[in-house]
Parts: C-alpha cells; structure tokens; sequence
C-alpha cells in the first residue's frame, strides 16, 4: 500500500478525502486536431506547395509540374500508475479511497496528455526521412519564434509579442475559418495587464475581462492558461506559444482505462491501476509560434 495513506487513518473524525490543488482538467482537450492511432508510429501524409505555369504559345507541350509529397510522424507513449489499499486499512480509516485514487490518477493522465501537447508544440517534429519510415528530427525554425527581447529589452507577454505572433501565423496563410490559440501560465496574463497602458485604451479594459475571467478571447486569439509550460530555471524565461488548432495533432492510441483487482501475492491488498497510450505531433511549423516571456522579478 502507499506509504503515505496512513495520514488519512482515523484519529478522531474524518470522513471526506480532499484533492490537493492541482490541474485537474485537460487544458488541451478540443483545442487540437485529435486522431486515433494503433500501433508506435503513424504517419500523416502532407501534400506540399505547387503552382500553375502560363501557357505562351499554341499547341506547347503539357508541362508536367511534380507534386510534392511529405509525411509526418507521431509516437505514442505509454503510461501507467497504481496504488494499494490494504485490506486492513478498511478497519482503520472512515473513507473508501479507492475512488479518490481512480479520480487523481484521472487527473494525472489529464496533466500527461497536455504536456506531450506542449512538448510537441515547440519541440523537435519528426518527418518522414526518405519514405522508408525512418525519420528526422525537425525544429521550430526561428522566424517562427518571438524573442524573449521583442521590443528591445527581456520582458513579459505583451500586445507587441501577440501582435507579432498573429502576423507570423497570418503570413503562413492559415486556413480561413480556423480557430487560434494562445497558451501561457498567470505570470503572462499578470504582466500583460501591467504593461498595456490604461489611459484611453480599450485594450485595458479587454485584458482586465481576461485576468477576471470573464472572458477567454482577445485580439483573436482563444487563450489556454497552464501552469505546465516550460520555464527555463536559469534564465526565468518562460516557453509560451500561439498556434492555429489543426496545426498541432494529438493522438490517442488508447486513453485511460482503470482496473481494481484483489492482489494475492500482496495479501489481497486492492490495486488500484490505470494506463494510458498517447502522442503529439506539430503538422505544420508554420501553423504554430514560440512567444518567450520573461518571468524574472
């Protein structure tokens, strides 16, 4: 059994398990494209650029213009949890923490989904090498990152930034219609708020809905907040990104499923136990954009 669940055993009333304060959700879930995937690899065929060529003469040959093919790759990863309850425990707690267990392993998976998004995002893709399924290793290319010194001088997120990363994506001609994104921790929205001037601006009074909740929407964007973005420790620089939905792809090989079972090797100690098999990819560089914002004091 877990080595901590004796804090939960009875001294004098307790009746209800409490969660810590994590993420409980899946920030993610719906704001991705979301493909089903058997096997470790699969393969997503992309067809490439091509372009119309002017006829100038009569009767001229057919010109042939050779369609580019490409493939990209996503891995699944697989992952597992489990905890005992004791069979004695019974007698010694108020509580049945079997479903409280099920309910944080929940939790987790949630968390675990979202970072290989996240890792996907601004992290090495992985494309199709020769069409022998071997693979090579592609990274975000730098005109499609803000600096963390956009404007002149290390700083948090701001207009400028988010202006910068909507141009960038807009460049790319990114189908009409598709839904953007921009994901970032409270320390980005905090500095946001600071650094739009709120003297005659409209845009003040739209970042103040934003860090009061009241709405999720601005300047085009549809913002994720999540603590699970990649802060750099020595630099305080934090790892945000913007990007258009079905420029990012996550794949479910299998999601969670939970079992408890009697152990009798563990004097028929319950073990409560969940696995999981998922994977992300980036489509498309040009679809997603890295926003570096300092966090430091």
């Amino acid at each position: 059994m877990s080595f901590k669940i004796t804090a939960a055993f009875v001294d004098q009333f307790s009746g209800n398990v409490e969660h810590l304060t994590q993420q409980g959700d899946s920030r993610f879930a719906g704001k991705t494209r979301i493909e089903s995937q058997k096997g470790k690899t699969k393969f997503f065929e992309q067809i490439g650029v091509t372009r119309a060529v002017r006829r100038t003469s009569r009767h001229a040959d057919t010109p042939r213009i050779d369609t580019g093919h490409s493939r990209r790759a996503c891995f699944l990863n697989d992952y597992d949890i489990s905890d005992l309850v004791d069979s004695l425990d019974d007698t010694k707690m108020l509580i049945d923490p079997k479903s409280a267990y099920a309910q944080s392993f929940a939790m987790a998976f949630n968390r675990a989904k979202d970072e290989e998004v996240i890792t996907a995002a601004t992290g090495d893709s992985y494309a199709d090498k020769d069409g022998t399924g071997s693979t090579i290793a592609v990274a975000l290319p730098a005109a499609q990152k803000v600096a963390v010194n956009f404007g002149g001088a290390n700083i948090g997120l701001t207009l400028a930034k988010m202006i910068e990363a909507k141009s960038i994506l807009g460049a790319a001609e990114y189908p009409k219609g598709s839904e953007l994104f921009l994901a970032y921790t409270q320390q980005q929205l905090d500095d946001l708020l600071v650094n739009v001037n709120q003297v005659n601006s409209s845009d003040f009074a739209a970042v103040k809905a934003l860090v009061d909740g009241e709405v999720s929407y601005f300047m085009g964007f549809n913002f994720i907040k999540t603590q699970l973005l990649t802060l750099t420790v020595a630099t305080d620089v934090r790892t945000c990104f913007a990007y258009v939905k079905q420029g990012l792809v996550q794949s479910i090989g299998q999601d969670m499923v939970a079992k408890v079972d009697e152990l009798p090797t563990k004097n028929y100690a319950t073990q409560v136990y969940a696995n999981m098999s998922v994977g992300a990819t980036r489509m498309q560089e040009e679809q997603v954009v890295q926003i570096s914002c300092d966090e430091s004091p």
